[in-house]
């Protein structure tokens, strides 16, 4: 059968066989070099073609071995899974944590016995059910490379609808928010709140959640004479250096506190303290109509790019110029930007 849906007719029984050979050759080209199969692999072939087209037997025959295999609970190889993934995880321990998260709604059953309808997505937004099924994907295949599952046939997450998610555009800040967001920060988050508003810095990368390897942001990356931030890819979410100018605003905030210990206080701002106070996000959303998350870092990049454009700003911000045109053309204006970067004038 051709893309558009016609039959494909033959003289003869010969010619059909070769026809399909040099269609299967080029389906599977890459996965297995059928040039070096046997006559008699050949022949084989040929008859599976004959019996069954569609060779959908060869799936349900493929399914069939893998449960006659050593039976393997999905519990198990999600432990083994996330031991791996932790030996490899690098300087961050969120994508292990998310991982251990995603990976616990899935049934404790033999692995081959799950089916798409034992996944159940959680009632949530899009993009986390999109993210979860994500993960199973991800583990359903490693299983299928550990021989725990069938090679050929797709795995039960794959079976799963993929969540469309509407891309928006990002939440910033007014150049007036920012203003009472930085009169009523306290003390120790004020370089944080500087340094996310006026560079683009991950929170991450100045105040790395408990239990990370991560290196923050040090006093030593900060070169005054320069007029510069250095991001060390041990710093950096995505493992590259950076460079990001400093502003005017930027330099006045933080010189004063230059050397004054860590740059980022021990405690995430978005988590409550242990005296049972608010978080500091939580008691700054309250003074300005609520918290929006990653806000600071979003309107940085949206200011940032009407004064030097948007692949400048990437660099600066360590996102791709094409992530940047999908997520923040949100049509500020350059008179906007220099509002933003002169608030405190």
């Amino acid at each position: 059968m051709r893309n558009d849906g016609k039959h494909v007719t033959r003289s003869t029984l010969a010619k059909a066989k070769d026809e399909a050979k040099k269609h299967a050759m080029e389906i599977h080209r890459g996965t297995i070099d059928l040039a070096t199969l046997t006559p008699d692999q050949i022949r084989v072939i040929q008859r599976m073609i004959e019996a069954d087209p569609s060779l959908q037997m060869v799936n349900e025959f493929l399914v069939w071995m893998a449960k006659k295999s050593p039976k393997k609970l999905a519990k198990e190889a999600i432990a083994e899974f996330l031991a791996e993934k932790e030996r490899n995880r690098g300087s961050s321990h969120l994508n292990v944590a998310t991982l251990k998260q995603h990976l616990g709604m899935i049934p404790d059953m033999i692995l081959c016995d799950i089916g798409p309808a034992d996944l159940q997505l959680p009632d949530r937004a899009p993009r986390t059910r999109k993210n979860v099924r994500a993960a199973w994907v991800t583990f359903f295949r490693w299983c299928v490379d550990r021989e725990y599952l069938p090679h050929g046939a797709k795995t039960a997450a794959e079976k799963i609808g993929r969540p469309i998610v509407t891309r928006g555009i990002p939440e910033t800040w007014t150049p007036e928010e920012l203003r009472i967001l930085l009169e009523n920060v306290r003390h120790q988050y004020l370089p944080w709140l500087a340094l996310s508003a006026f560079a683009g810095l991950r929170t991450e990368e100045v105040i790395p959640q408990q239990g990370s390897d991560k290196s923050p942001l040090a006093w030593e990356d900060i070169h005054w004479d320069k007029g510069i931030i250095i991001i060390r890819p041990e710093t950096a979410k995505t493992k590259h250096k950076r460079v990001i100018p400093m502003c005017p605003a930027l330099v006045s905030l933080l010189k004063p506190l230059a050397g004054t210990g860590a740059i980022g206080p021990h405690l995430y701002p978005s988590k409550p303290s242990t005296h049972g106070s608010v978080s500091e996000t939580t008691r700054l959303g309250a003074l300005v109509g609520g918290w929006r998350r990653n806000a600071l870092r979003h309107s940085f990049i949206s200011y940032r790019a009407t004064i030097v454009g948007l692949a400048r700003t990437s660099m600066e911000a360590g996102n791709s110029e094409s992530e940047a045109r999908r997520s923040y053309n949100d049509a500020k204006s350059q008179a906007d930007g220099e509002s933003w970067f002169g608030v405190l004038n």
